[in-house]
């Protein structure tokens, strides 16, 4: 991952690092950076009956990545899965979110089912 001090380079490689992690472990990428809802996805991936909706952060070190995402961040979330689900009715997925955490070195954090949302009926 770059370490320039640009932000968006940062965000963007941490990304496509996370794409690649789940794509290795059979997720199927839906769709980055979609916007809707109110609120932007990073990452929408798929696997069996479960759409995947990553929020991925660079910080200083996990804990600070972490603390980035606080419960205004996860609603936005929220309202934009709910809101790609309606558009490409994917209701009969079970949605779940995941924070993907990376540190100044790279190294990630995943930690699963932030919020246990199921997709509206």
């Amino acid at each position: 991952m770059p370490t320039s001090a640009d932000p968006r380079s940062v965000g963007l490689a941490a990304e496509r690092a996370a794409g690649r992690h789940l794509r290795l472990r059979g997720w199927r990428i839906c769709a980055r950076n979609w916007t809707g809802g109110g609120g932007e996805l990073d990452l929408v991936a798929s696997r069996w009956r479960t759409l995947l909706v990553v929020e991925v952060r660079r910080r200083a070190d996990h804990e600070a990545a972490g603390w980035s995402v606080d419960a205004a961040k996860l609603e936005r979330t929220r309202r934009a899965a709910r809101a790609l689900i309606r558009q490409h009715q994917l209701q009969r997925y079970a949605l779940r979110i995941d924070l993907f955490l990376y540190d100044a070195a790279g190294r990630l954090e995943r930690r699963r089912d932030v919020d246990r949302v199921r997709s509206p009926a």
